[in-house]
């Protein structure tokens, strides 16, 4: 079965019904738009890769799972594949030349030709997320989606992670491997995340845990040459792990109480609902704990 459809920029979507599985072929657009509406989905899975070039990821519109917009009007060229099997989605989308095939089962950006590109994805349905971006910038508001996993890979970056909102699903772990990069994450405790690891290589890092964290969750950190600075709601109880040495530093806040070695511990630890177990490993560098 085959259909066809023009666009609102006059290019032709062309979907295929093939063994039960919604596919739509690839097409270029002069305005660099693409949207995928929402069908029988219950969640998405997305794998986003990216070389380099700026991406910026939002929540969109329920009844649209994806909507792609490129700041580089002219010669923008995309490919899109999606697939829905037992009411999931899998996504593949390919920007710029030289696309390559993915294994089934996610949803692949890809290629990216630089300039800036937007996605919004539906906050209707649970989503995970597998980033990797290569050079670039990468600026992720998460806000109002259904965030049902987080992990994210980067090298040469800049990179802008926030929840402005309580996330609506809850996350069993968020895992963030930063190369040489400069990571900001804000108001990280609205994740709802039951675990939080956190590699850092060169750089500069802000880990903000402001907003509603209501159970005991862990952290894991490593840093290896840079700054790291770890803000903690000052209602949430913090015990800290962290072996200083004479090449790393730890500046902590005025209400931890060291109580044994390597260990550290807030004056509100036992009778606080939201409680932080941080380990942090540092190697060159300093960590500063603020409240």
């Amino acid at each position: 079965m085959r259909h066809s459809r023009t666009t609102r920029n006059g290019s032709i979507l062309i979907l295929s019904l093939v063994w039960g599985q919604l596919a739509i072929a690839q097409f270029s657009g002069p305005e660099g738009y693409k949207e995928i509406g929402r069908t029988t989905e219950r969640e998405l899975n997305v794998v986003l890769s990216c070389s380099f070039g700026t991406i910026v990821i939002s929540k969109g519109e329920p009844e649209k799972i994806l909507v792609v917009e490129s700041a580089r009007r002219r010669n923008s060229k995309m490919h899109v594949s999606y697939a829905i099997r037992d009411r999931v989605g899998y996504l593949e989308l390919g920007m710029g030349k030289g696309h390559d095939e993915h294994k089934t089962g996610s949803v692949h950006v890809s290629d990216f030709s630089g300039g800036k590109w937007y996605l919004r994805f539906s906050d209707a349905i649970p989503v995970s997320f597998d980033i990797e971006l290569g050079v670039g910038k990468g600026d992720f508001d998460l806000s109002g989606l259904q965030v049902k996993d987080f992990t994210l890979s980067t090298g040469a970056s800049e990179v802008n992670l926030s929840f402005e909102e309580k996330n609506k699903c809850t996350i069993d772990n968020i895992n963030i491997e930063a190369g040489v990069c400069k990571f900001t994450g804000r108001n990280l405790g609205n994740a709802d995340f039951k675990r939080f690891q956190f590699a850092g290589g060169v750089g500069t890092s802000l880990l903000d845990f402001s907003g509603k964290l209501e159970r005991e969750v862990d952290v894991d950190i490593e840093v290896g040459l840079g700054i790291l600075t770890i803000v903690i709601p000052q209602e949430v109880g913090a015990r800290l792990f962290y072996e200083e040495s004479w090449i790393s530093k730890l500046d902590y806040a005025n209400d931890f109480q060291p109580t044994a070695d390597n260990e550290y511990i807030s004056d509100n630890y036992n009778r606080a609902s939201g409680k932080m177990n941080i380990r942090i490993d540092s190697g060159i560098g300093s960590v500063r704990v603020r409240r």
